[in-house]
């Protein structure tokens, strides 16, 4: 067996130091060449925000308990299929204030953590809101049919980070294109509190397309949009 040793012409050294670290390098004729990853990160949310303003609370409480930041963690993108929204309008629901009091805690708890690898208490901060209209900001890998800069509308499940913040990250299968014809605050309006008298119409009073073809559903919903 032989070993064959080379030895580095100095300008192609010095390449070589300049470029250590930045992907992969190869050297041909004393120059650099820096090649594309063979793989891309999920998420660059970290490259570019690291914290972000929000409404949380720390404990389940009353009003008292709901307190304004600056430094809540901005969201990270951590399955292909997320997006993140920038926040434009965001809707207050009898949900959110039940969630405050401590409503589902325990459910809730089970969901965000079934391997129970979390000690009490560290789910908070939590950020609460269930409805949000903004912009997309940035999509997972598996997200075709949404791009950065489109209007999108969302309602976001209780065991996840809510929407009084400047950005949530969502599933691409929670959120859908904004009406062109709804402004940001008319659209934050809608989504929870429309998917809930849709399922209790639906679900519950077997309200179906099979029975109702040609008659006229109303529903009222009291709704407040910040």
């Amino acid at each position: 067996m032989f070993l064959k040793v080379h030895v580095l012409s100095r300008k192609a050294y010095s390449s070589l130091l300049s470029c250590h670290g930045s992907g992969v390098t190869s050297l041909r004729r004393g120059k650099c060449l820096n090649k594309r990853p063979l793989c891309r990160n999920i998420s660059i949310s970290s490259q570019r925000c690291t914290i972000m303003p929000s409404w949380v609370i720390d404990r389940y409480g009353q009003n008292d308990v709901l307190r304004f930041t600056s430094n809540m963690s901005f969201p990270r993108i951590n399955l292909p299929n997320e997006v993140i929204v920038k926040v434009h309008a965001a809707g207050l629901n009898p949900i959110d204030v039940n969630m405050r009091n401590g409503y589902g805690a325990t459910a809730l708890r089970l969901k965000r953590d079934p391997l129970r690898i979390m000690s009490k208490g560290e789910e908070f901060p939590v950020i609460l809101g269930r409805d949000v209209s903004g912009v997309i900001m940035e999509c997972g890998l598996d997200v075709t049919y949404f791009k950065p800069g489109d209007d999108v509308w969302a309602a976001v499940p209780p065991w996840k980070q809510g929407t009084l913040s400047e950005f949530v990250c969502v599933s691409g299968n929670e959120v859908s294109l904004k009406p062109k014809s709804l402004s940001h605050s008319q659209a934050a309006a809608l989504p929870y509190v429309g998917l809930t008298a849709w399922s209790a119409m639906n679900q519950v009073g077997g309200l179906k397309q099979e029975n109702c073809s040609g008659k006229r559903e109303w529903y009222l919903c009291w709704h407040v949009a910040l």
